[in-house]
């Protein structure tokens, strides 16, 4: 009894500097908004096209089980909602990555920023969002914020 103690005490062990042994050589990937671009424009919706840069500073690919954002348009001093993106399973090679994702508004909240596009010309938009990257079964969130303005 004593020794399958100490086997599974050695085995912890073990498998504690494995792992923390691997966290030490492993960087977290940097993500940055590269662009929100219009794709099409009607009453009813808005669909953008939201290009992110995903540097990978690491010598192997990995892959980031979730990446996930929330769009905002900007209306006087407030970040009003309109929509959210997401991706699971994107893989990123080492070096520079872009990951194109999707979106489309189509909300209440639509009619007061088509209102400011339409007017202004133009829509001061945030992203705010994160990445997990897998790492052993872990999933650290690297967060991230991009605003930009997108003229019509």
């Amino acid at each position: 009894m004593k020794i399958q103690l100490f086997l599974l005490a050695c085995s912890f062990l073990a498998a504690g500097v494995f792992v923390s042994g691997c966290s030490l050589l492993f960087k977290d990937p940097e993500i940055s908004v590269k662009s929100v671009v219009p794709t099409s424009f009607s009453l009813n919706e808005i669909a953008l096209n939201v290009t992110l840069d995903v540097n990978n500073p690491n010598s192997m690919g990995i892959t980031l089980k979730t990446l996930s954002f929330d769009v905002y348009y900007q209306q006087g001093n407030d970040w009003v909602y309109l929509s959210h993106g997401e991706q699971s399973g994107v893989r990123v090679n080492p070096g520079e990555n872009e990951v194109t994702i999707p979106v489309t508004v189509n909300n209440v909240q639509l009619g007061k920023s088509l209102i400011s596009l339409v007017s202004q010309g133009q829509l001061t938009l945030q992203i705010r969002g994160y990445a997990a990257p897998d790492i052993l079964g872990f999933g650290p969130k690297i967060p991230f914020t991009h605003t930009t303005t997108v003229s019509l």
